[in-house]
């Protein structure tokens, strides 16, 4: 164990020493590699020489040269080699670990027998730091062979060393033009040598050429010594390397193959292309991707602000939570199994044993639905806070979603959901369970109750489809009561038919106000597709193609007019063929963007197109339709105009509004009908006998005769088998033809 091994802790000697060592029970700490060599057939100073070589070296690299040195010279031996040679060969250890280092080798040492005084020269040719190991190796070897023919020429090695002097420019000129032989010719100093050196670097041109280049330069600055001239008069007459390698490499190029020059017209003008894509490119898609659009208001927010008003006791949806909560997995597989609509049509329907005995199993959950429906407001609060009650917090959970902050341009309505899927069908249901059981007061309560929830069911919001569908349902809960007193003509005394009778007269149906409804979504797809300079301007954002996306899902024509302005926006039906684009949507988006109207003009087409449009619904003349018809079609027949206002489009169709408001129309028609059956049978209980016509319940019952308020004309009114029956105008006319 050497010195240094015994000075380290017990446990880094054991680490370090060699597994051999170990097995023996020795412990060694690390050895040097010749001391786990066999040596025995080496001189003593040749071990010494091979040892200064591998000092200088560290790791792995250590003992591979060791153990290959040992080796070359133990077979040089053998040959024959003196030893004396050997130890001279090898009496530059600082030079040949530097070279070894570069190169990775150590065969060159024996294969080029060059004298040792010319390894330090070798080092300044071939190791520099931006040599790459594997172009040491073959300067080293050009060097080398390079070096050899200057012996055999007569040289001696001083002179060798003195003509490369430093190596500083004359190893960079080898490593540029891969030759060193025809430049040792030249016998330049070092600050000519630079002066080429630095020709050849920014000249750029292949090796071949470099080398010639090198050549020439070397033989102009040759024949200027020759001719007397100083050093520093030939590099100040020589100029500019750089204007000097500019011309150079100029007519090189005009030099070479057509073919080369063929290719190089060829790349550059493919670059250049691209340069004039990319760039486009590069600036739309970013501009495109940094935009964010200004949420100034919060329509889920201000809705929340009105409910939080209501007190906590007149809040009807935490009752509805609780009845909705009682509602577990078994219970929703059994609605979806019985079709909760068979519900609807009462002992009439084939499924109606299962529904009696499903509503049986919930009376507990209809009872709070019929508690809920006592309450005056709905109350339903989307974002539950800290200062909210935690049992309906914790129950709203499943509720809410519609998260604070969300840029998604749709609003989701879970609590509409919920009352037109659920408490709809369980009243309606326990209101023909009440009926067929005779039980005249319950089934009254279930009826006022149905038709309370629907003032509830159209406080989820302003929008269209909400208003439009609660009248929709106050319709059918006044078709319901008049079907029960049908079928059911001495369920309920006079009191409560004339209860009846007035609660649904009463039941507000206010017209559906398509231009007012129409004008939040403007400024709500506006807030959320755009951006906002504060003066109204703004771009299209990414977050506009969301909104794209969210308006095509409402119905198939807006699906497909999306199809046909950018196919690749519309999420894939797993039921469609496979839709390839060549161009996908993440290339084409900010080009996109740049085609949509700006803000500014999308508001100024999207408030024309609502007032158009509410005129067409309003008024209902063919004049107001055409012109409406009009400016639609013409956006819809030009491509250009397709895909700059596709957001009005999409907003403004005219589908979907037309279907809100004849919905309200029938739901008119229907009260209207209803309430004829209801006087009908509150006449008979008077007269003893169902009125004639219709004018025999003016004005004891009705002001004027009803009408069917979508044609104006009087309902018609007939008796059949000495029951009234009631249709509208429309269907009057048609039975008459």
């Amino acid at each position: 164990m050497n010195a240094v091994s015994a000075s380290r802790p017990i446990w880094k000697q054991i680490l370090h020493t060699p597994l051999s060592h170990l097995l023996r029970g020795r412990i060694t700490g690390p050895q040097e590699p010749l001391e786990l060599l066999d040596t025995s057939d080496l001189p003593g100073s040749l071990v010494e020489a091979i040892q200064a070589i591998t000092d200088r070296l560290d790791g792995r690299l250590r003992w591979k040269v060791a153990i290959r040195l040992a080796k070359s010279c133990s077979n040089l031996l053998r040959e024959g080699c003196a030893v004396t040679r050997l130890v001279e060969q090898l009496s530059e250890p600082e030079s040949i670990a530097a070279l070894i280092r570069a190169t990775r080798r150590t065969d060159w040492i024996v294969n080029a027998p060059l004298p040792a005084r010319l390894w330090p020269t070798v080092e300044r040719i071939v190791v520099h730091q931006d040599v790459k190991t594997r172009a040491a190796r073959q300067m080293l070897n050009r060097v080398c062979q390079t070096l050899q023919w200057q012996l055999d020429g007569g040289r001696t090695p001083e002179e060798i060393v003195t003509q490369c002097g430093d190596a500083a420019a004359l190893s960079g000129l080898v490593y540029e033009t891969h030759s060193l032989g025809e430049l040792l010719d030249y016998q330049l100093s070092e600050p000519l040598m630079a002066v080429v050196l630095d020709v050849v670097q920014k000249s750029r041109l292949w090796p071949a050429e470099k080398r010639d280049v090198a050549r020439e330069l070397c033989a102009h600055f040759a024949d200027g010594i020759e001719k007397g001239e100083s050093e520093a008069a030939l590099i100040e007459s020589f100029g500019s390397p750089k204007t000097a390698a500019k011309l150079i490499r100029r007519a090189r190029l005009r030099n070479r193959p057509f073919r080369w020059r063929a290719r190089r017209r060829a790349t550059q003008a493919l670059g250049i292309l691209l340069i004039l894509i990319l760039v486009p490119w590069s600036v739309v898609t970013v501009r495109l991707m940094v935009a964010r659009p200004t949420i100034k208001f919060d329509m889920v927010q201000q809705l929340d602000e009105q409910s939080r008003t209501i007190p906590r006791e007149e809040r009807a949806w935490p009752l509805y939570l609780q009845g909705l909560s009682m509602l577990t997995k078994v219970d929703r597989i059994n609605s979806a199994k019985l079709d909760l609509a068979g519900m609807s049509d009462g002992p009439a329907g084939k499924n109606w044993p299962d529904v009696k005995k499903y509503l049986k199993s919930h009376s507990e959950q209809i009872d709070m639905y019929l508690q809920a429906a006592s309450r005056p407001a709905l109350g339903f609060i989307n974002r539950p806070q800290a200062n909210d009650l935690n049992e309906y917090r914790d129950l709203n959970r499943p509720y809410e979603a519609n998260p604070a902050g969300n840029t998604d341009f749709n609003i989701y309505l879970p609590q509409a959901d919920a009352l037109r899927s659920n408490v709809f069908s369980l009243l309606t249901g326990g209101i023909h369970l009440a009926a067929e059981e005779g039980n005249a007061e319950r089934c009254l309560q279930l009826l006022l109750a149905r038709i309370n929830v629907v003032k509830h069911y159209r406080q989820s919001g302003p929008w269209a489809i909400i208003q439009s569908t609660a009248n929709g349902e106050a319709g059918r809960s006044a078709q319901l009561a008049a079907e029960i007193v049908e079928t059911y003509p001495d369920l309920f005394n006079d009191r409560q038919l004339k209860v009846l009778f007035e609660k649904v007269q009463q039941m507000p149906m206010p017209p559906l106000n398509i231009s007012e409804t129409r004008e939040q979504d403007v400024q709500n797809l506006l807030q959320h597709a755009y951006t906002d300079d504060g003066n109204d301007q703004g771009r299209f954002t990414i977050h506009g193609f969301q909104s794209l996306q969210t308006l095509a899902e409402g119905s198939i024509h807006d699906r497909n007019l999306l199809l046909s302005t950018i196919p690749s926006l519309v999420r894939q039906d797993p039921k469609e063929p496979e839709r390839n684009s060549w161009i996908p949507f993440q290339v084409q988006s900010g080009f996109l963007a740049m085609q949509i109207a700006d803000r500014k003009e999308m508001r100024r087409e999207l408030l024309y197109l609502n007032e158009l449009l509410s005129e067409a619904i309003t008024n209902a003349t063919p004049e107001a339709e055409d012109a409406y018809n009009k400016e639609y079609h013409r956006l819809m027949d030009s491509p250009e105009l397709r895909l700059k206002y596709l957001p009005a489009l999409l907003l403004m169709s005219p589908f979907e509004s037309y279907t809100f408001m004849n919905l309200h129309k029938d739901s008119i028609t229907q009260r209207a009908a209803a309430l004829t059956i209801l006087a009908a049978e509150m006449y008979r209980r008077e007269h003893g006998r169902y009125p004639e016509t219709l004018q025999e319940l003016v004005p004891a019952y009705f002001s004027e005769i009803p009408v069917d308020p979508q044609t104006g004309k009087p309902l018609r009114y007939q008796l059949k088998d000495g029951r009234p029956d009631v249709t509208a105008a429309e269907q009057a006319g048609s039975a008459e033809e």
